[in-house]
């Protein structure tokens, strides 16, 4: 399996945007354009996703929906509660054994729970400390995803800086 994690983009502050709560914050124009952009550099790597899953948070499924747009994919993205903040690691391996081996699935959530996902399926261990998860950045996972972890390998990690300069050339 391939999976792709991104975390969700630039969001504003509660109640800067009429927000009654964190989970109702939704993308600053600056958070919708990197995104934007991420999904052209998404475009040009020719990445190709069977299943797009987001976060029920505004901010994720925004970021979701932006990539699922530019990537003509809206008929793969799916709301799933288990990338919801506080998103348990296990959890989402769980939801992810039910897709076919060989699926091509791009994930849009929140930190520190992406990079504690990483952490445990690369190393086999919790510890989000290794990754520095910034918001819109996105990284490739390969390999066996299973409860016991550190069987996966990390291809590659792109800052979202690293992203924009994708697209723009």
């Amino acid at each position: 399996m391939e999976l792709y994690l991104m975390r969700h983009a630039i969001a504003h502050d509660v109640g800067a945007d009429g927000s009654r709560t964190d989970a109702e914050r939704t993308l600053t124009a600056e958070g919708r354009a990197n995104t934007r952009a991420a999904a052209q550099a998404m475009r040009r790597l020719e990445l190709d996703f069977d299943a797009i899953w987001t976060s029920p948070l505004a901010r994720a499924r925004q970021t979701a929906d932006i990539v699922a747009e530019v990537l003509k994919k809206p008929h793969c993205l799916r709301e799933v509660p288990e990338l919801a903040l506080g998103a348990a690691p296990e959890r989402v391996i769980q939801a992810l054994l039910r897709l076919e081996r060989g699926s091509s699935v791009l994930l849009v959530g929140h930190e520190p729970d992406l990079s504690r996902l990483v952490a445990f399926l690369v190393w086999g261990s919790l510890d989000a400390d290794r990754l520095d998860f910034k918001k819109g950045a996105l990284c490739r996972v390969d390999g066996r995803f299973g409860l016991g972890g550190g069987k996966a390998t990390l291809r590659w990690f792109l800052t979202p800086k690293q992203l924009r300069l994708l697209a723009a050339t």
